[in-house]
């Protein structure tokens, strides 16, 4: 019998805890053994989790958004314990990644029907913390965006909410003196945008011509400069299109390959990660190689 911990936080306008409870009788009815909560603060999501690994359960359940599935995965991390996700959010960045619906009784089916897949996770050190992040890890311009974003805007727009507070904060995108430590070489040059990405879809959703691959070992690394509402939409643009390793022809774009990355600015920029801003840097992150399982459509 699979035993199941399903946990979400109550949001205002996101009926968490009927989702909780929905997803848990339907496992039920399924056969599964299965325990539930529904919280209050971020942090309890972490610390049940945690007891649940602990309890040695064979799957923790995050019924939520992005800021709930990025405290599961903290807990969860190089565990045997697989994550299962039932999106409630605005953005769900690591279930569109993988394919994961958002109608609840489809997102039951993957938990039900899904496999394994065995993804890495990166870890951030930042003002004197580590987290772990599964999606990306952003600093500069979207990490004022997802800042900018309320969660009031975000019921009633959706993801337009993001949108709305791109094209607002894009009017004053800025240029920062960034230096950059990639594997070890060390790159000095101004920028408004540093991704360093375990999937590809970040944010609009459209994905890389070069593909990033989320179980390989290694980050994708992109490195964005503009001066301006203009050159951040061409280069946004080239960072899509871009297929090779290196410099873009254009010099707006550089993209690298790495396995631990460090990142100063002047001034500090503000950093989030999967949707959460964690801080300001200096940041040092490390790939985790194949260190979360998460069910997924087809699993790998």
């Amino acid at each position: 019998m699979t035993r199941a911990f399903v946990i979400g936080r109550r949001r205002p306008g996101r009926h968490i805890a009927e989702a909780v409870r929905e997803t848990s009788e339907r496992l039920e009815a399924a056969g599964w053994e299965v325990e539930s909560a529904v919280v209050i603060r971020k942090k309890q999501l972490r610390k049940r989790a945690r007891k649940a690994v602990k309890a040695k359960v064979d799957v923790v359940v995050a019924v939520g958004g992005d800021g709930a599935v990025f405290q599961v995965v903290n807990a969860l991390a190089e565990s045997e314990v697989l994550l299962g996700i039932i999106p409630k959010g605005t953005g769900n960045l690591l279930a569109a990644n993988l394919d994961i619906p958002t109608p609840l009784d489809k997102a039951v089916g993957v938990l039900l029907e899904g496999k394994p897949r065995t993804i890495d996770l990166g870890r951030v050190a930042i003002q004197g913390a580590d987290r772990d992040f599964a999606v990306a890890c952003g600093i500069g311009f979207d990490a004022v965006v997802m800042d900018a974003t309320q969660p009031d805007q975000k019921r009633r727009w959706g993801k337009l909410a993001y949108v709305a507070n791109a094209v607002r904060a894009g009017s004053k995108v800025k240029e920062a003196r960034h230096e950059i430590t990639i594997d070890g070489r060390t790159v000095s040059t101004t920028a408004a945008q540093v991704f360093i990405a375990n999937f590809g879809r970040i944010g609009t959703m459209l994905e890389p011509r070069r593909r990033v691959i989320p179980d390989d070992g290694q980050f994708d690394v992109f490195v964005v400069k503009a001066g301006g509402p203009v050159d951040g939409l061409l280069a946004g643009w080239q960072a899509l299109n871009q297929r090779e390793i290196g410099e873009s022809s254009n010099g707006r774009v550089l993209r690298a390959r790495a396995k631990e990355v460090t990142v100063t600015s002047t001034p500090k920029q503000l950093v989030e990660t999967d949707g959460t801003v964690i801080g300001e840097t200096p940041i040092s992150a490390s790939i985790r190689p194949a260190a979360m399982k998460v069910l997924a459509p087809g699993g790998r």
